[in-house]
């Protein structure tokens, strides 16, 4: 370890007001590095713990304590939360001795209660000691802007911690009985953060409160109306220069836009119900719902799209941390929400966004595009992709920069069943997402679906879920237009194909329509392919699958497709299969009687059966 004086000498260098100090920026990394390495070391947190208690016995360190005591939280809450209740004694005794009225030591102190409400004890040590001095500051007008900012922020965060209810029956005396408006916070915490976008400490300590404070209903309604306090949030996240706007403050705009622009999280049934029961315990209690209807988080939504939020995200996507790419991801997922919206976004360059969210700094292309390992958990952004892939013509949505490939990858991420915070929905728009994508005409991106995400997608058509079931076989049936899917179920050096075409034949009876008709238009596009005749006319569950179609279908798609799977296999069979004797063997004859017999009255399937009949009566 370093000795003594040497750890004194970094502890010194941390005092300053200026986030991008170059000797504040290596000192905080030097003190990092010695709790890291050494935090196991009881000596060394003692060496600490004595020397923050000495510069606290002298009006002159008092500054330079709380500094070390606020770099402590940001690196180590646990050991700062440690010497901050050991040291409450002495911090009281500063506070009897009216150092207050120096603004520099105020400001300090209010720095060091800031950062200690990252800990929950800490908190209530705040909120039970201090809180007639954070009061005191937010009221004083003597003291500095960025003083009543920190004061502020204190009391919002205060104020967003959950109290145990009070025991019935007792007195609620103190700090804890004066209520805080948030709302009257906020919107000082507004003001300062529009009159003070040149001084970059006061900006950062007002953004910081206003940032807790947007998770208020009535603070993200206030917001949404002042379109200057937009404009300017905006415009922070366009700054190139991080001594401008360092990542904390790019976090804490991303983290108000995510705020004003999040939709309640989908709930799984189990929860639903609690909910509803809640609801009934409070009736008559005088307990307000606070959560949002979703037309008010999309007119929110709109006034940012329409205030360009997309070309900001843009600017700041590829140079935002990894908590500042997640940030965005869940902006553009909550933007992309509304389907109406969905068109802008793109028009505005959405799909851009995301891709650089996604991709790695080392990959600026398209030829070396790939998803980044650490981009797997920003399901957001991924969510978003999806959305917007359902809702535009992927034609239209990737530029000349980005080949449509890139987003398979990031699509099938979502099927990952490890991956808890993957919803249903996700999912199923994922699948969505990727049958628009090999419903294009561009080369390659059928078989890249096919290659890369071929066992996810086929176990998915086994889902429990209807909803997944249908959306995976339809993506099956987009992919079996192409040799690579198609493979997949008649290449008979394959020892799966025989059971993917059962698979296939047994969706063809789903209680669902939609995924009937995806599963026996999937064996008709397969029935024109070269081999299908002698394949299917071997497989006898197939053959059956698809007379019982014939028989007892009630829907004329679905009818359809299995006459021209029918018809494909007695054209397409080679004599050695003898397709005709073993239709006819399996009551083909009588299926097409059924068939003809139900009343259609298309043309082009009535010949298609009229042509089976012939064939098969020929064979005999």
């Amino acid at each position: 370890m370093s000795g003594t004086q040497d750890l004194r000498d970094i502890l010194s260098s941390l005092k300053s007001h200026d986030p991008t100090s170059q000797s504040k920026a290596q000192a905080v990394l030097q003190f990092a590095s010695l709790l890291q390495n050494e935090a196991s070391n009881d000596a060394t947190r003692r060496e600490l713990e004595i020397y923050l208690h000495d510069l606290l016995k002298s009006k002159s360190t008092y500054a330079l304590a709380f500094a070390i005591m606020t770099s402590l939280f940001h690196i180590s809450v646990g050991i700062a939360s440690e010497i901050f209740m050991s040291s409450s004694r002495q911090v009281n005794e500063f506070m009897s001795a009216n150092m207050l009225g120096n603004i520099d030591v105020t400001e300090w102190f209010l720095e060091m209660l800031s950062a200690a409400c990252a800990d929950k004890l800490c908190r209530t040590e705040v909120e039970t000691k201090y809180r007639v001095v954070i009061d005191r500051a937010v009221k004083s007008n003597d003291g500095s802007q960025s003083s009543k900012a920190l004061a502020a922020s204190i009391l919002v965060k205060l104020a967003a911690t959950p109290k145990p209810p009070p025991v019935p029956g007792s007195a609620t005396t103190g700090a804890d009985g004066a209520g805080v408006d948030v709302d009257a916070l906020a919107d000082m915490l507004r003001a300062i953060v529009v009159d003070k976008r040149d001084d970059s400490t006061t900006f950062a300590n007002a953004l910081e409160g206003l940032t807790y404070s947007s998770l208020n209903v009535s603070v993200k309604e206030m917001l949404a109306r002042d379109k200057d306090c937009l404009k300017m949030l905006l415009d922070v996240l366009k700054e190139r220069d991080p001594t401008i706007a360092p990542p904390s403050v790019i976090y804490g705009v991303l983290t108000i836009l995510s705020n004003l622009t999040a939709y309640p999280a989908l709930q799984t049934r189990e929860a639903t119900q609690i909910k509803k029961l809640r609801s009934y315990a409070n009736a008559g209690k005088g307990v307000n719902d606070t959560e949002e209807k979703t037309e008010a988080i999309t007119k929110r939504c709109k006034v940012l799209l329409d205030l360009n939020v997309i070309s900001s995200l843009a600017l700041c996507a590829p140079s935002a941390t990894i908590n500042g790419q997640i940030g965005i991801g869940a902006i553009l997922k909550a933007l992309a929400t509304e389907k109406k919206h969905r068109a802008l976004i793109v028009q505005q360059g959405g799909i851009a966004v995301i891709l650089a969210v996604l991709q790695p700094k080392s990959a600026p292309t398209s030829s070396t595009f790939k998803v980044n390992e650490q981009s797997t958990t920003n399901t957001d952004a991924i969510s978003a992709l999806s959305k917007l892939l359902i809702s535009v013509n992927p034609s239209h949505a990737f530029s000349s920069r980005h080949s449509p490939v890139v987003a398979i990858r990031p699509l099938l991420s979502l099927m990952d069943a490890n991956l808890e915070e993957v919803t249903l929905l996700d999912e199923f728009e994922s699948l969505l997402a990727l049958t628009n994508l090999a419903s294009m005409d561009a080369k390659g991106i059928s078989d890249n679906i096919v290659s890369q995400g071929w066992s996810k997608i086929e176990n998915l058509m086994l889902a429990d879920n209807p909803m997944i079931q249908r959306a995976a076989t339809e993506l099956v049936c987009n992919l079996v237009a192409t040799p690579a899917g198609a493979a997949k179920y008649l290449d008979r050096d394959d020892k799966a194909y025989k059971n993917r075409l059962r698979i296939l034949v047994a969706l063809m009876d789903a209680e669902d329509l939609k995924t009937r008709s995806a599963a026996s238009g999937a064996l008709a596009i397969l029935s024109e392919w070269g081999p299908a005749g002698d394949v299917l006319a071997k497989d006898e569950r197939s053959l059956k699958g698809i007379l019982r179609i014939l028989a007892e279908e009630e829907d004329g798609g679905v009818l359809f497709r299995g006459a021209v799977c029918l018809n494909n296999i007695l054209c397409g069979a080679t004599p050695e299969s003898d397709a005709a004797h073993e239709i006819a063997k399996l009551g083909g004859l009588d299926a097409i009687k059924k068939a003809l017999g139900g009343g259609t009255t298309d043309p082009q399937l009535t010949d298609l059966l009229r042509d089976s009949t012939v064939r098969i009566m020929s064979a005999k």
